[in-house]
């Protein structure tokens, strides 16, 4: 099979077949709502906005996010970084893997150190630390039992390096959001766009931290599983050195009803929203 036929096959299988390090905290549905919803900001922007687009995804993992939105944006150019040395190497081979090694670069990076992000180059070009759009999925910090192995413990509930606790004098929880805010604003552009997913029940710990880090929120899309429970997860947009003007949408409904014969099956929306769910 020749390179080009094998970029098709691993397109049109994606989000399945990509690497992930052994221990790693495998991807999930969160991180292609995440690719789906930053993809629907930037389909909204002009097409010359959109043309010299540069993003980058903090805490990127095997890269499943950021390599979503630049399937869904074909002239997007992005930069991945994590602070796991496996998961940057499988990242840049899942980019390798789908072709798009050319636009997107993975590096191993501490958020915590806001003067290593100010020296991260562009990958449209340009000067450093002017990113149009900043992705993440910071750490939900759900107490919960340990898990064995480190590099999966660190990526639920640690706080991104000692740096960052010494400098917050926080507790964990409030260190990992913090810190994945504050690397964002040091990363966008005036008035750039920040776009996460994080646990509902923790939505007022999301608004501060984003406000310390001058993100001013701007829109939010609540996700639950069924029409009859409450959100689990927002997806919220925030806007650098903007004011607070925020729109709420109404909610994600990610499955139809369950039947005890057929399980549980994604709704229309769902599938419209974010076609690799299926």
């Amino acid at each position: 099979m020749d390179t080009q036929a094998t970029i098709h096959k691993a397109r049109a299988l994606f989000p399945r077949g990509l690497q992930q390090p052994q221990g790693s905290l495998r991807f999930g549905a969160d991180a292609l709502l995440l690719a789906a919803f930053a993809a629907r900001q930037v389909e909204g922007l002009s097409p010359a906005r959109r043309n010299a687009l540069a993003a980058a995804e903090l805490g990127c993992g095997c890269g499943a996010a950021l390599l979503g939105l630049a399937l869904r944006c074909d002239t997007l150019k992005g930069l991945g970084l994590d602070r796991e040395a496996p998961l940057v190497q499988a990242a840049t081979a899942n980019a390798q893997l789908l072709g798009l090694a050319d636009r997107l670069h993975f590096a191993q990076a501490d958020l915590a150190d806001l003067r290593q992000l100010g020296r991260l180059p562009e990958p449209a070009g340009g000067k450093p630390a002017s990113f149009d759009l900043v992705l993440a999925n910071p750490p939900y910090d759900v107490a919960g039992r340990p898990s064995p192995s480190r590099m999966r413990e660190r990526a639920l509930r640690a706080a991104q390096g000692e740096s960052a606790r010494k400098n917050t004098g926080a507790d964990a929880p409030e260190v990992s959001l913090t810190v994945f805010c504050r690397a964002a604003a040091n990363l966008l552009r005036h008035l750039g766009y920040f776009c996460c997913i994080y646990d509902a029940a923790a939505l007022p710990r999301l608004c501060a931290a984003l406000d310390d880090a001058g993100l001013g929120l701007r829109g939010i899309v609540p996700v639950r599983a069924y029409a009859s429970r409450p959100a689990m997860r927002v997806l919220a947009l925030a806007r650098k050195n903007a004011a607070h003007q925020c729109v709420l949408e109404a909610p994600l409904t990610l499955h139809s009803a369950q039947t005890a014969t057929d399980g549980a099956h994604w709704s229309a929306r769902a599938l419209r929203f974010c076609p690799w769910l299926a």
